[in-house]
């Protein structure tokens, strides 16, 4: 059991490094897309141009492809071996990459439909920049999703680096064309070329990976055709379940292009600054287990249980500090690393607003991912597509409500909302349907436990950080003062605080009788 549990740690951390330093690039690349692109109408052309292949990526791809794909070659490789899944993958690209080819198609030969299809509240001018965007753009799916299908392969040969490695490709592609754009003055459509090149190259090094593990592509056969299958079985419900939220998300964003110019962009911006928490830990989290609750299914699947338990703990343990650090901070992140003439002061307050209410909803997004998992490696993709109908009806109807009132932070609100309503169905479908012990007391224990231990710890950083930054007022002026309080040098102080208050939340969690089993 140790053996087991030092290697769920290990691997986390194995995923969470290069994903914590994706995460970065991905935070250095868009600030200088907020300082190079700006916040109006060609930044909502690009984003809306770039969410198209990203939401087709989300859906075709990383989420229901994985989650299907994952407990099927686990099974393959425990039965019948590496031929049989070579088989099945070779199978699977001509299909998977078919439908993909000729939806991209489709996609370049209407691109001013598919633009006005999600934003309809977009002019005529918003359309026409997005217009050429969107058809270099879109080929960008065809490399990530069959990145997607040989990363299923890897991880469930618990080799992470590489799909972890693959978004860090991308960012790096991602900023050298934007600073290509800056310092050569050229069209945005370099930075396109750019993001289809990064995607590319994430493929070309997934498929070296995936031949040195000695895989490759065998014959069509029947027992292809079976296992073929099986997998469609499962990924169908899962990706409509995906679609649903895809679709969901598109409506977030019909609803977001009526408001004023930048509202679109300003929504980008706040989802991806909470992205950078969830995917650092949750996301590395619940890649890793979901292979091993695949094995558990196999011979212990009551165990299930306490995995969630535990799961649930050390998510919180993370995503509530996280979202009170940056939730203190929101205004300082914006106008630190975002304002410039392109980012006006005057949209920081809205941009901050925003960041909180999506980070309400950091908890429930990350667990969600893990009770995803569980139902994937129970093979059971069905409940989490009619949770994911309920919830993104919800989150529909909460935007047009929440709008009238609140704007674009009523629209992030209601995301954080639709979230908690989905982690409360799958819960609550767990219970029913598996019979899970859900333990929730010992989780409402544990969560007092813990309020408790923050309570006393979060008080003691921010007296600290008021008493350093009264010094740096104190003993620095000019631009070095300016720097330190307002500019990126504010973080080179602040970021090591936060990292003391994660630290004193380990060493001082046993007093507050905080255990945890992927911890202690």
């Amino acid at each position: 059991m140790c053996s087991i549990k030092r290697s769920i740690i290990k691997k986390t951390f194995e995923f969470g490094i290069p994903t914590f330093l994706s995460r970065m690039l991905g935070l250095v690349r868009e600030i200088l897309q907020a300082r190079i692109i700006g916040v109006g109408v060609v930044s909502d052309a690009f984003i809306a141009a770039f969410k198209i292949p990203n939401s087709l990526r989300k859906i075709f791809a990383e989420g229901a492809l994985t989650g299907a794909l994952v407990p099927t070659i686990v099974s393959l490789l425990k039965k019948d071996g590496r031929k049989s899944i070579n088989d099945l993958m070779t199978l699977s690209f001509l299909v998977f990459e078919g439908t993909l080819l000729l939806l991209c198609l489709i996609i370049f030969w209407k691109p001013y439909a598919t633009i006005k299809l999600i934003a309809w509240g977009f002019s005529h001018e918003q359309i026409s920049y997005a217009v050429p965007f969107l058809r270099v753009l879109v080929s960008f799916i065809l490399f990530i999703s069959s990145s997607a299908l040989l990363g299923g392969v890897l991880q469930a040969m618990h080799h992470f680096l590489v799909p972890a490695f693959a978004p860090v490709l991308l960012n790096i592609f991602f900023i050298t064309g934007l600073l290509v754009c800056k310092w050569l003055e050229v069209s945005l459509m370099y930075l396109c070329v750019f993001i289809v090149a990064g995607s590319a190259a994430a493929f070309l090094l997934h498929l070296f990976v995936y031949f040195k593990y000695h895989f490759s592509f065998g014959s069509i056969n029947k027992e292809a055709w079976h296992n073929f299958k099986n997998l469609v079985t499962k990924f169908i419900p899962s990706m409509i379940g995906m679609s649903i939220v895809e679709v969901n998300l598109f409506l977030d964003s019909t609803v977001s292009s009526f408001l004023s110019k930048g509202s679109y962009t300003l929504l980008y911006y706040g989802g991806r600054l909470m992205g950078i928490p969830l995917g650092v830990f949750a996301v590395a989290f619940s890649s890793i287990l979901l292979p091993h609750f695949s094995r558990v299914v196999l011979y212990a699947p009551k165990r299930l249980g306490f995995y969630l338990l535990e799961s649930a703990k050390l998510v919180f343990w993370v995503t509530i500090p996280a979202a009170i650090l940056m939730t203190l901070f929101s205004q300082k992140i914006f106008i630190t690393l975002f304002l410039s003439d392109k980012f006006p002061a005057a949209r920081i307050p809205e941009a901050s607003y925003i960041l909180i209410a999506f980070l309400i909803g950091l908890f429930f997004f990350s667990i969600n991912k893990i009770l995803l998992n569980i139902y994937y490696a129970l093979h059971d993709t069905k409940l989490p597509m009619y949770t994911s109908a309920v919830s993104a009806s919800f989150n529909f109807v909460a935007d047009v409500i929440l709008m009238q009132g609140f704007g674009t932070v009523g629209i992030a609100l209601a995301t954080s909302l639709s979230g908690i309503l989905q982690v409360i169905l799958l819960t609550y479908y767990l219970n029913k349907k598996y019979v899970f012990s859900v333990s929730l007391s010992y989780f409402v224990q544990f969560m007092w436990r813990y309020l408790l231990q923050l309570s006393l710890i979060m008080p003691l950083f921010y007296v600290a950080h008021r008493v350093i930054s009264k010094a740096i007022y104190c003993y620095f002026s000019g631009w070095m003062l300016h720097f330190l309080t307002d500019k990126a040098g504010f973080w080179l102080w602040t970021l090591p605080l936060m990292g003391l208050v994660f630290i004193a939340l380990y060493f001082t969690r046993k007093p507050f009788k905080l255990r945890m089993h992927f911890l202690d």
